[in-house]
Protein backbone atom coordinates (compact mmCIF):
# COMPACT_ATOMS: atom_id res chain seq x y z
CA UNK A 1 0.00 0.00 0.00
CA UNK A 2 1.56 3.28 -1.11
CA UNK A 3 2.06 6.24 1.21
CA UNK A 4 1.01 9.74 0.13
CA UNK A 5 1.74 12.91 2.09
CA UNK A 6 -0.63 15.75 1.28
CA UNK A 7 -0.27 19.39 2.33
CA UNK A 8 -3.19 21.83 2.36
CA UNK A 9 -2.58 25.58 2.50
CA UNK A 10 -4.55 28.23 4.30
CA UNK A 11 -6.78 29.14 1.35
CA UNK A 12 -7.82 25.48 1.07
CA UNK A 13 -8.97 25.56 4.71
CA UNK A 14 -10.40 29.08 4.90
CA UNK A 15 -13.87 28.10 6.16
CA UNK A 16 -15.99 25.13 7.24
CA UNK A 17 -17.13 24.28 3.69
CA UNK A 18 -13.54 24.15 2.45
CA UNK A 19 -12.44 22.07 5.42
CA UNK A 20 -15.18 19.56 4.56
CA UNK A 21 -14.01 19.51 0.93
CA UNK A 22 -10.42 18.85 2.03
CA UNK A 23 -11.60 16.07 4.33
CA UNK A 24 -13.53 14.50 1.44
CA UNK A 25 -10.41 14.58 -0.78
CA UNK A 26 -8.30 12.97 1.95
CA UNK A 27 -10.90 10.24 2.49
CA UNK A 28 -11.12 9.63 -1.24
CA UNK A 29 -7.35 9.18 -1.39
CA UNK A 30 -7.51 6.70 1.50
CA UNK A 31 -10.30 4.71 -0.15
CA UNK A 32 -8.27 4.48 -3.34
CA UNK A 33 -5.92 2.24 -1.40
CA UNK A 34 -3.31 4.66 -0.05
CA UNK A 35 -2.03 5.40 3.41
CA UNK A 36 -2.41 9.14 3.96
CA UNK A 37 -0.62 11.75 6.05
CA UNK A 38 -2.15 15.23 5.66
CA UNK A 39 -0.20 18.33 6.71
CA UNK A 40 -2.34 21.40 7.31
CA UNK A 41 -1.70 25.13 7.51
CA UNK A 42 -3.66 27.60 9.60
CA UNK A 43 -7.06 28.64 8.24
CA UNK A 44 -7.07 31.54 5.78
CA UNK A 45 -5.27 34.59 7.21
CA UNK A 46 -5.10 33.25 10.77
CA UNK A 47 -1.30 33.47 11.05
CA UNK A 48 -1.22 37.07 9.80
CA UNK A 49 -4.06 37.99 12.16
CA UNK A 50 -2.23 36.47 15.13
CA UNK A 51 0.96 38.38 14.25
CA UNK A 52 -1.00 41.64 14.06
CA UNK A 53 -2.61 40.87 17.41
CA UNK A 54 0.78 40.23 19.01
CA UNK A 55 2.11 43.59 17.81
CA UNK A 56 -1.03 45.32 19.10
CA UNK A 57 -0.23 43.94 22.54
CA UNK A 58 3.46 44.85 22.42
CA UNK A 59 5.82 46.48 19.88
CA UNK A 60 8.44 43.78 20.56
CA UNK A 61 6.87 40.37 21.27
CA UNK A 62 9.19 37.74 22.72
CA UNK A 63 10.15 35.20 20.07
CA UNK A 64 9.35 32.21 22.28
CA UNK A 65 5.86 33.49 23.07
CA UNK A 66 5.29 34.41 19.43
CA UNK A 67 5.97 30.78 18.49
CA UNK A 68 3.55 29.58 21.15
CA UNK A 69 0.91 31.91 19.74
CA UNK A 70 1.39 31.16 16.05
CA UNK A 71 1.27 27.37 16.40
CA UNK A 72 -2.33 27.71 17.60
CA UNK A 73 -3.52 28.29 14.03
CA UNK A 74 -2.37 24.91 12.72
CA UNK A 75 -3.69 23.13 15.81
CA UNK A 76 -7.15 24.51 15.09
CA UNK A 77 -6.98 23.31 11.47
CA UNK A 78 -5.73 19.80 12.30
CA UNK A 79 -8.51 19.21 14.83
CA UNK A 80 -11.27 20.42 12.52
CA UNK A 81 -10.01 18.35 9.59
CA UNK A 82 -9.82 15.24 11.80
CA UNK A 83 -13.41 15.86 12.95
CA UNK A 84 -14.63 16.26 9.37
CA UNK A 85 -12.91 13.03 8.32
CA UNK A 86 -14.52 11.15 11.23
CA UNK A 87 -17.90 12.46 10.08
CA UNK A 88 -17.25 10.75 6.71
CA UNK A 89 -16.73 7.39 8.38
CA UNK A 90 -12.93 7.16 8.49
CA UNK A 91 -10.75 7.16 11.58
CA UNK A 92 -8.35 10.10 11.81
CA UNK A 93 -5.96 11.32 14.47
CA UNK A 94 -4.31 14.73 14.68
CA UNK A 95 -0.78 15.53 15.84
CA UNK A 96 1.13 18.69 16.63
CA UNK A 97 4.67 19.00 15.31
CA UNK A 98 6.12 17.98 18.67
CA UNK A 99 3.77 14.98 19.01
CA UNK A 100 4.83 13.66 15.62
CA UNK A 101 8.53 14.01 16.48
CA UNK A 102 9.66 16.98 14.36
CA UNK A 103 12.88 17.99 16.11
CA UNK A 104 14.31 21.41 15.27
CA UNK A 105 17.19 23.65 16.25
CA UNK A 106 16.63 26.31 18.89
CA UNK A 107 15.92 29.35 16.68
CA UNK A 108 12.45 30.67 17.38
CA UNK A 109 10.25 31.84 14.44
CA UNK A 110 12.77 30.47 11.87
CA UNK A 111 13.75 27.01 13.10
CA UNK A 112 15.27 24.32 10.89
CA UNK A 113 14.33 20.66 11.05
CA UNK A 114 17.12 18.45 12.40
CA UNK A 115 15.35 15.11 12.66
CA UNK A 116 11.93 13.46 12.48
CA UNK A 117 11.11 10.65 14.90
CA UNK A 118 8.05 9.30 13.12
CA UNK A 119 7.38 6.17 15.20
CA UNK A 120 4.04 7.41 16.52
CA UNK A 121 2.98 8.43 13.02
CA UNK A 122 3.92 5.04 11.56
CA UNK A 123 2.02 3.26 14.33
CA UNK A 124 -1.15 5.23 13.57
CA UNK A 125 -0.91 4.42 9.86
CA UNK A 126 -0.42 0.73 10.64
CA UNK A 127 -3.76 0.82 12.49
CA UNK A 128 -5.49 2.11 9.36
CA UNK A 129 -5.87 5.67 10.58
CA UNK A 130 -5.46 8.87 8.57
CA UNK A 131 -2.84 11.08 10.24
CA UNK A 132 -3.34 14.85 10.30
CA UNK A 133 -0.20 16.83 11.16
CA UNK A 134 0.05 20.51 12.06
CA UNK A 135 2.48 22.10 9.64
CA UNK A 136 4.92 24.95 10.28
CA UNK A 137 5.99 23.74 13.74
CA UNK A 138 8.21 21.44 15.75
CA UNK A 139 9.97 21.12 19.08
CA UNK A 140 13.54 22.21 19.77
CA UNK A 141 16.36 20.31 21.41
CA UNK A 142 15.52 22.37 24.52
CA UNK A 143 11.91 21.06 24.42
CA UNK A 144 10.52 24.41 23.35
CA UNK A 145 7.82 24.84 20.72
CA UNK A 146 9.28 26.34 17.53
CA UNK A 147 7.98 27.51 14.16
CA UNK A 148 9.71 27.09 10.82
CA UNK A 149 8.98 30.49 9.29
CA UNK A 150 7.18 31.30 6.05
CA UNK A 151 6.59 28.25 3.87
CA UNK A 152 6.91 26.06 6.96
CA UNK A 153 3.98 23.80 6.10
CA UNK A 154 5.47 23.00 2.68
CA UNK A 155 8.73 22.20 4.44
CA UNK A 156 6.95 20.01 7.00
CA UNK A 157 5.22 18.00 4.29
CA UNK A 158 8.34 17.34 2.22
CA UNK A 159 10.39 16.55 5.33
CA UNK A 160 7.79 14.01 6.49
CA UNK A 161 7.68 12.49 3.00
CA UNK A 162 11.47 12.14 3.04
CA UNK A 163 11.61 10.71 6.55
CA UNK A 164 8.88 8.15 5.85
CA UNK A 165 10.02 7.37 2.30
CA UNK A 166 6.62 8.31 0.91
CA UNK A 167 5.74 7.48 -2.68
CA UNK A 168 4.46 11.01 -3.35
CA UNK A 169 4.11 14.39 -1.67
CA UNK A 170 1.17 16.46 -2.94
CA UNK A 171 1.20 20.21 -2.25
CA UNK A 172 -2.35 21.57 -2.52
CA UNK A 173 -2.99 25.31 -2.87
CA UNK A 174 -5.36 27.55 -4.86
CA UNK A 175 -3.44 27.34 -8.17
CA UNK A 176 -3.26 24.50 -10.72
CA UNK A 177 0.51 24.08 -10.54
CA UNK A 178 3.70 25.85 -11.56
CA UNK A 179 3.39 28.20 -14.55
CA UNK A 180 5.93 29.51 -17.04
CA UNK A 181 5.40 32.92 -15.41
CA UNK A 182 2.98 34.48 -12.96
CA UNK A 183 -0.36 34.16 -14.83
CA UNK A 184 -1.64 37.30 -13.11
CA UNK A 185 1.10 39.19 -14.90
CA UNK A 186 1.44 37.19 -18.12
CA UNK A 187 -1.93 35.95 -19.45
CA UNK A 188 -0.11 33.72 -21.96
CA UNK A 189 1.67 31.80 -19.18
CA UNK A 190 1.22 28.05 -19.40
CA UNK A 191 1.11 25.43 -16.69
CA UNK A 192 4.15 23.17 -16.70
CA UNK A 193 3.34 19.45 -16.42
CA UNK A 194 6.87 18.64 -15.22
CA UNK A 195 9.91 20.34 -13.68
CA UNK A 196 13.22 18.88 -12.58
CA UNK A 197 14.29 19.32 -8.97
CA UNK A 198 16.93 21.89 -9.93
CA UNK A 199 14.49 23.87 -12.08
CA UNK A 200 11.89 23.97 -9.30
CA UNK A 201 14.49 25.01 -6.75
CA UNK A 202 15.60 27.91 -8.95
CA UNK A 203 11.99 28.90 -9.68
CA UNK A 204 11.16 28.91 -5.96
CA UNK A 205 14.27 30.85 -4.93
CA UNK A 206 13.67 33.38 -7.73
CA UNK A 207 10.17 34.37 -6.69
CA UNK A 208 7.74 31.64 -7.86
CA UNK A 209 5.43 31.04 -4.89
CA UNK A 210 3.76 27.68 -5.57
CA UNK A 211 6.36 25.73 -3.54
CA UNK A 212 8.58 27.32 -0.90
CA UNK A 213 12.29 27.17 -1.71
CA UNK A 214 13.15 25.32 1.53
CA UNK A 215 10.70 22.59 0.59
CA UNK A 216 12.07 22.52 -2.97
CA UNK A 217 15.60 22.14 -1.58
CA UNK A 218 14.53 19.27 0.68
CA UNK A 219 12.78 17.53 -2.21
CA UNK A 220 15.90 17.85 -4.37
CA UNK A 221 18.23 16.62 -1.63
CA UNK A 222 16.14 13.58 -0.72
CA UNK A 223 14.66 12.93 -4.18
CA UNK A 224 11.06 13.22 -2.98
CA UNK A 225 8.53 13.16 -5.82
CA UNK A 226 6.35 16.27 -5.39
CA UNK A 227 3.17 17.22 -7.22
CA UNK A 228 1.81 20.79 -6.92
CA UNK A 229 -1.98 20.77 -7.33
CA UNK A 230 -5.14 22.82 -6.87
CA UNK A 231 -7.35 21.73 -3.97
CA UNK A 232 -10.44 23.09 -5.76
CA UNK A 233 -10.31 20.84 -8.84
CA UNK A 234 -8.85 17.57 -10.11
CA UNK A 235 -6.16 19.03 -12.35
CA UNK A 236 -3.04 16.80 -12.20
CA UNK A 237 -0.84 19.82 -11.53
CA UNK A 238 2.94 19.95 -11.91
CA UNK A 239 5.14 16.97 -11.08
CA UNK A 240 8.62 17.68 -9.74
CA UNK A 241 11.18 14.91 -10.12
CA UNK A 242 14.34 13.66 -11.79
CA UNK A 243 15.30 15.39 -15.08
CA UNK A 244 14.02 13.68 -18.23
CA UNK A 245 16.44 15.06 -20.81
CA UNK A 246 20.19 14.67 -20.35
CA UNK A 247 21.51 17.74 -22.18
CA UNK A 248 18.58 19.49 -23.77
CA UNK A 249 18.66 23.25 -23.17
CA UNK A 250 15.25 24.88 -22.87
CA UNK A 251 13.75 27.83 -21.03
CA UNK A 252 11.10 26.50 -18.67
CA UNK A 253 9.92 29.65 -16.98
CA UNK A 254 10.42 33.30 -16.09
CA UNK A 255 10.33 34.04 -12.36
CA UNK A 256 10.45 37.43 -10.70
CA UNK A 257 10.80 39.07 -7.31
CA UNK A 258 9.94 42.71 -6.57
CA UNK A 259 11.07 42.82 -2.94
CA UNK A 260 14.86 43.02 -3.16
CA UNK A 261 17.65 45.43 -2.30
CA UNK A 262 21.32 45.52 -3.31
CA UNK A 263 24.44 46.53 -1.44
CA UNK A 264 27.60 46.92 -3.51
CA UNK A 265 31.07 47.52 -2.09
CA UNK A 266 34.11 48.39 -4.18
CA UNK A 267 37.74 49.16 -3.37
CA UNK A 268 38.13 46.91 -0.31
CA UNK A 269 41.80 46.25 0.51
CA UNK A 270 42.58 42.61 -0.28
CA UNK A 271 45.02 42.03 2.57
CA UNK A 272 42.50 42.69 5.32
CA UNK A 273 40.22 39.73 4.46
CA UNK A 274 37.21 42.02 4.86
CA UNK A 275 34.87 39.87 2.75
CA UNK A 276 35.16 36.90 5.13
CA UNK A 277 34.52 39.23 8.08
CA UNK A 278 31.38 40.59 6.42
CA UNK A 279 30.25 37.03 5.68
CA UNK A 280 30.76 36.11 9.34
CA UNK A 281 28.68 39.09 10.49
CA UNK A 282 25.84 38.16 8.12
CA UNK A 283 26.00 34.55 9.34
CA UNK A 284 25.70 35.70 12.95
CA UNK A 285 22.51 37.54 12.04
CA UNK A 286 21.26 34.55 10.00
CA UNK A 287 20.36 36.82 7.07
CA UNK A 288 19.21 34.90 3.96
CA UNK A 289 21.30 36.06 1.00
CA UNK A 290 19.69 35.94 -2.44
CA UNK A 291 22.93 36.50 -4.36
CA UNK A 292 26.55 36.96 -3.30
CA UNK A 293 29.09 38.03 -5.92
CA UNK A 294 32.79 38.70 -5.30
CA UNK A 295 34.83 40.60 -7.89
CA UNK A 296 38.55 41.12 -8.21
CA UNK A 297 39.67 44.69 -8.81
CA UNK A 298 43.04 46.23 -9.61
CA UNK A 299 43.33 47.93 -6.22
CA UNK A 300 41.22 45.64 -4.10
CA UNK A 301 38.10 43.51 -3.97
CA UNK A 302 34.44 44.14 -4.70
CA UNK A 303 31.29 42.58 -3.26
CA UNK A 304 27.62 42.56 -4.27
CA UNK A 305 24.94 41.36 -1.86
CA UNK A 306 21.29 40.92 -2.88
CA UNK A 307 18.81 40.48 -0.04
CA UNK A 308 15.13 40.83 0.71
CA UNK A 309 14.28 44.48 1.33
CA UNK A 310 13.27 43.64 4.91
CA UNK A 311 16.87 42.56 5.64
CA UNK A 312 18.61 45.60 4.14
CA UNK A 313 19.08 47.49 7.41
CA UNK A 314 20.66 44.41 9.03
CA UNK A 315 23.05 44.01 6.09
CA UNK A 316 24.06 47.67 6.24
CA UNK A 317 24.68 47.37 9.97
CA UNK A 318 26.87 44.29 9.46
CA UNK A 319 28.87 45.96 6.67
CA UNK A 320 29.37 49.16 8.65
CA UNK A 321 30.73 47.23 11.62
CA UNK A 322 33.43 45.70 9.42
CA UNK A 323 34.26 48.72 7.25
CA UNK A 324 35.30 51.33 9.77
CA UNK A 325 35.19 55.11 9.06
CA UNK A 326 38.14 56.09 6.88
CA UNK A 327 38.09 52.84 4.90
CA UNK A 328 38.76 53.38 1.16
CA UNK A 329 35.85 51.08 0.32
CA UNK A 330 32.86 52.65 -1.45
CA UNK A 331 29.42 51.42 -0.38
CA UNK A 332 26.34 51.92 -2.54
CA UNK A 333 22.80 50.91 -1.58
CA UNK A 334 19.93 50.27 -4.00
CA UNK A 335 16.74 49.91 -2.00
CA UNK A 336 14.09 49.20 -4.63
CA UNK A 337 15.36 46.38 -6.81
CA UNK A 338 13.52 43.72 -8.77
CA UNK A 339 14.88 40.51 -10.19
CA UNK A 340 13.85 38.66 -13.33
CA UNK A 341 15.14 35.10 -13.76
CA UNK A 342 15.23 32.85 -16.80
CA UNK A 343 14.94 29.25 -15.58
CA UNK A 344 15.80 26.07 -17.44
CA UNK A 345 18.36 23.31 -17.63
CA UNK A 346 21.58 24.59 -19.21
CA UNK A 347 20.44 28.20 -19.75
CA UNK A 348 23.28 29.71 -17.75
CA UNK A 349 25.92 28.31 -20.09
CA UNK A 350 24.04 28.95 -23.32
CA UNK A 351 25.44 32.13 -24.97
CA UNK A 352 22.45 32.54 -27.32
CA UNK A 353 20.03 32.84 -24.41
CA UNK A 354 22.24 35.33 -22.60
CA UNK A 355 22.72 37.35 -25.80
CA UNK A 356 18.99 37.49 -26.61
CA UNK A 357 18.03 38.42 -23.07
CA UNK A 358 20.62 41.21 -22.85
CA UNK A 359 19.45 42.56 -26.22
CA UNK A 360 15.86 42.56 -24.95
CA UNK A 361 16.86 44.55 -21.88
CA UNK A 362 18.64 47.04 -24.09
CA UNK A 363 15.63 47.49 -26.38
CA UNK A 364 13.40 48.08 -23.34
CA UNK A 365 15.97 50.60 -22.06
CA UNK A 366 16.24 48.73 -18.79
CA UNK A 367 19.61 49.22 -17.11
CA UNK A 368 21.15 46.36 -15.15
CA UNK A 369 22.22 46.73 -11.56
CA UNK A 370 23.79 43.26 -11.67
CA UNK A 371 23.59 39.88 -13.37
CA UNK A 372 24.22 36.43 -11.92
CA UNK A 373 23.94 32.96 -13.44
CA UNK A 374 24.04 29.28 -12.57
CA UNK A 375 23.69 26.28 -14.86
CA UNK A 376 19.90 26.47 -14.45
CA UNK A 377 19.27 30.20 -13.99
CA UNK A 378 20.12 33.65 -15.36
CA UNK A 379 19.03 36.50 -13.07
CA UNK A 380 18.89 40.19 -13.93
CA UNK A 381 18.74 42.71 -11.07
CA UNK A 382 16.99 45.84 -12.28
CA UNK A 383 15.04 48.87 -11.12
CA UNK A 384 11.87 47.50 -9.51
CA UNK A 385 9.63 49.69 -11.69
CA UNK A 386 10.64 47.74 -14.81
CA UNK A 387 10.13 44.21 -13.44
CA UNK A 388 6.78 43.51 -15.09
CA UNK A 389 7.89 44.76 -18.51
CA UNK A 390 10.99 42.60 -18.38
CA UNK A 391 9.00 39.50 -17.39
CA UNK A 392 6.50 39.92 -20.22
CA UNK A 393 9.19 40.56 -22.85
CA UNK A 394 11.40 37.64 -21.84
CA UNK A 395 8.39 35.32 -21.69
CA UNK A 396 7.39 36.40 -25.22
CA UNK A 397 10.91 35.80 -26.55
CA UNK A 398 11.69 32.45 -24.97
CA UNK A 399 8.30 30.83 -24.32
CA UNK A 400 5.76 32.57 -26.55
Amino acid sequence: MSLIVQKYGGSSLANAARIKAVAARIVRTKRQGHRVVAVVSAMGDTTDDLIKLAYQVTPSPQQRELDMLLTAGERISMSLVAMAIADLGEEAISFTGSQVGIITDTRHTRARILEIKADRLKESLSLGRIAIVAGFQGVSLHREVTTLGRGGSDTTAVALAAAMEADLCEIFSDVDGVYTADPRLVPQARKLPFLSYDEMLEMASSGAQVLHYRAAALAARHRVAVRCRNSFNNDPGTLIGKPKDMERVSVRGIAHDRSLSLVTISGMPKKQDLISKIAARLAEKDIPIKTWLITGEEKGSGLLIAVGQQDLDSVQEAVNKVLKPGSPAVIKVYREIGSVSIIGSGVGSEPTIISKSLAAMGQLRIGLAALSATEVRITFFIDRRHTERAVMELHKIFIG
